[in-house]
């Protein structure tokens, strides 16, 4: 495992990304707003990912490369207008902890339990914070979920439209992982035969070892994608930043990476 071109192109994007998450500490919030939690966020996952696929844990090393993804993709959304899409972040957060004050709990309409904490009331009552939960409170009284109103494919239109194709191709191999990962992280039977290697097609497996090897063949492939979009990551992030040596060493890595596949490593 720690010979696949994937894994040696794995550990230098995260190094890289190391690099980056760095810089984002010290850089001018006028120019990155808040990205540095995002950026931090997705090196925590890309830590757990490794355990994961060191384990052979395919389910788990799908949903949390999904994590990783998301999470990048919105690290170069904000980027393209950090103040105010930093604005909205915080917004959402902000109101997401309030909401978090009251939870009510109920089970085919009978409620079970509800948890307030004891200074919510005035709280929400506070105009400020009523602003917030209006923000993302829908017509219909309904919270609104979602930090942003552009899905994953919007956002990503929008990252490809400021930072270039080739910077940001990277990013839009991630979506082959989505559909495998949703299913997985939402209990399907798909999502169960899929980790078991019995949809793949044309090759039926007969033994442990078969399924042994599916699962690696497939954690190379998601850990291929996960790189790529890294790589992507990276780029975008060190042209913010000015650190182009950063970027360079990153597309540096994806060419490394297609030599030592194409040697037959």
């Amino acid at each position: 495992m720690q010979e696949w071109p994937e894994w040696v192109f794995f550990n230098t994007v995260n190094a890289l990304l190391a690099d980056v998450v760095a810089k984002t500490r010290e850089a001018d919030s006028h120019r990155v707003g808040a990205l540095y939690p995002f950026l931090d966020s997705v090196r925590e996952s890309a830590t757990s990912l490794q355990f994961l696929v060191i384990r052979q844990a395919l389910r788990d090393s799908y949903v949390i490369a999904r994590v990783i993804y998301e999470t990048a993709v919105n690290a170069c959304f904000l980027l393209t207008s950090p103040i105010e899409l930093s604005a909205r972040a915080n917004a959402h957060a902000k109101q997401k902890t309030l909401r978090s004050l009251v939870r009510r709990i109920e089970i085919a309409g009978t409620p079970l339990f509800e948890f307030k904490y004891s200074g919510a009331d005035e709280l929400m009552q506070e105009p400020e914070h009523k602003k917030l939960l209006d923000e993302f409170t829908s017509k219909s009284g309904r919270e609104i979920s979602s930090w942003t109103s552009e899905n994953v494919q919007q956002r990503l239109d929008a990252v490809h439209l400021a930072f270039g194709a080739e910077a940001t191709k990277g990013l839009a191999f991630g979506l082959l992982m989505y559909r495998h990962a949703s299913e997985i992280a939402h209990g399907t039977l798909y999502g169960t035969l899929f980790s078991w290697g019995a949809l793949a097609p044309n090759r039926p497996l007969k033994s442990p070892g078969d399924l042994g090897i599916f699962r690696r063949a497939e954690l190379r492939h998601l850990l291929k994608l996960v790189c790529f979009s890294l790589e992507s990551l990276v780029r975008v992030t060190s042209s913010v930043l000015d650190a182009p040596s950063l970027g360079e060493s990153a597309e540096r890595a994806l060419q490394d990476y297609y030599k030592d596949k194409n040697e037959g490593a």
